[in-house]
């Protein structure tokens, strides 16, 4: 492994507390994207997409230097082993997923892939190994286009009319000639006791 793929690890091992099969993984696919790409970490370009919520997305954050606090990685939770990476001005990109008989490839991916028992920490390093320097032929490539139009929200900001809290427009609900948060809409992720329910 050379010298940058090494610090992009351990960036990702940093972030995620220790180094999980899925933060390999993440890192893997992400490697392999960029360079299908033809760019680099850290490219102002890049958008990075985790189809799951868990260390996935910390291994691609890792190795594309897109992040959730840049705006530009993003999380569409579908519970799957895949990532995108795509540049921001064209919007192509390539999407790498695990392919589905991966869990053929050794008794450790068979056991974490199909959930058959908790991996000890030995068993995580050697996964992680493993998914490290996972051969091409186990993971799909497929040129993508993205779909997301709002990717960077700069629409103006308005007033909530049932908490007052100031959000982009584009992200409120109309209600009435009004506009309310996803919060005081009830489509938040949260509710408060102060918000009126719709």
């Amino acid at each position: 492994m050379e010298a940058e793929e090494r610090e992009i690890v351990e960036l990702a091992e940093r972030l995620h507390g220790h180094l999980a099969p899925g933060i390999a993984l993440g890192v893997r696919m992400a490697s392999l994207a960029l360079r299908r790409l033809g760019t680099r970490r850290g490219s102002k370009k890049l958008i990075a997409i985790s189809e799951t919520a868990r260390c996935l997305a910390d291994g691609m954050q890792a190795a594309t230097g897109a992040t959730l606090g840049h705006g530009n990685a993003f999380v569409e939770n579908y519970g799957k082993l895949a990532l995108t990476v795509a540049r921001s001005d064209t919007m192509q990109g390539y999407r790498v997923a695990l392919r589905r008989d991966a869990w053929r490839h050794s008794r450790l991916m068979k056991k974490w892939m199909l959930r058959e028992g908790k991996l000890t920490r030995e068993e995580e390093k050697r996964l992680a190994e493993e998914l490290l320097n996972l051969g091409e032929e186990w993971l799909e490539v497929t040129p993508v286009r993205v779909n997301m139009d709002v990717l960077f929200e700069n629409s103006r900001i308005v007033r909530c009319s049932s908490c007052g809290d100031l959000v982009p427009e584009r992200l409120s609900i109309g209600e009435n000639g009004s506009r309310i948060c996803k919060s005081c809409a009830g489509t938040g992720y949260y509710r408060m006791a102060e918000c009126a329910l719709v």
